[in-house]
């Protein structure tokens, strides 16, 4: 049943940009003597091979194609009940239209959400801290998109005032007061505060 809400959550939380096709995929466990893929994902005669297979057939795979990359398709495999927690993730794959081995390409976390370009939207808390983070799924690689944004809801962190500021400054985040900053991993640069308004309301 979890796995059943976070599927649903995944696809249709983006319905107004999802309008390419999409096909749920049968699954078929490979024999253990078998030499081939451990699983066989299909649909209307179409097969994908995929060696990645951990999750084997608890997992839902559902196959969309690429808008503006022909002959492409992404495939989703959603995380089963024993996978789902706050760091569920969505594996991705990709392989060509017409069948074959599919490979892997990275991984989204199941709480992401969507948006209406394509890209995926994710906000959790984590320590002092709730970050958002948006990714695009390309027909080779899953990106991470920076700088994400993180709202500093508690302690002391050293920010830039400015992208070209040489000298950070301790600032104080708090949940009445908190602190917008945009983070590319290595800097952390002062943002407006409505940069974050869609992570004030996780507060």
């Amino acid at each position: 049943m979890i796995r059943l809400i976070a599927l649903a959550f995944f696809i249709y939380s983006g319905a107004a940009y999802s309008s390419s096709v999409e096909h749920s995929l049968i699954c078929k466990e490979a024999d253990q003597d078998s030499a081939s893929a451990s699983l066989a994902l299909s649909f209307e005669g179409v097969t994908f091979s995929l060696d990645n297979a951990d999750r084997g057939c608890r997992s839902d795979y559902v196959a969309r194609e690429v808008v503006g990359a022909e002959n492409k398709i992404i495939i989703f495999s959603y995380p089963t009940s024993d996978d789902m927690g706050l760091n569920a993730q969505v594996m991705i794959f990709s392989a060509v239209a017409k069948g074959g081995k599919a490979a892997y390409i990275g991984d989204i976390p199941a709480s992401a959400s969507e948006l209406e370009d394509g890209t995926y939207k994710d906000i959790q808390q984590s320590g002092d801290s709730i970050y958002e983070n948006v990714y695009r799924i390309e027909s080779t690689k899953v990106v991470t998109l920076t700088p994400g944004k993180e709202l500093i809801i508690s302690g002391e962190q050293c920010v830039y005032k400015e992208a070209g500021s040489t000298v950070c400054q301790k600032m104080k985040g708090t949940f009445k007061k908190p602190v917008c900053v945009l983070n590319n991993g290595e800097r952390k640069v002062l943002a407006d505060a409505r940069e974050c308004m869609d992570m004030r309301e996780n507060l």
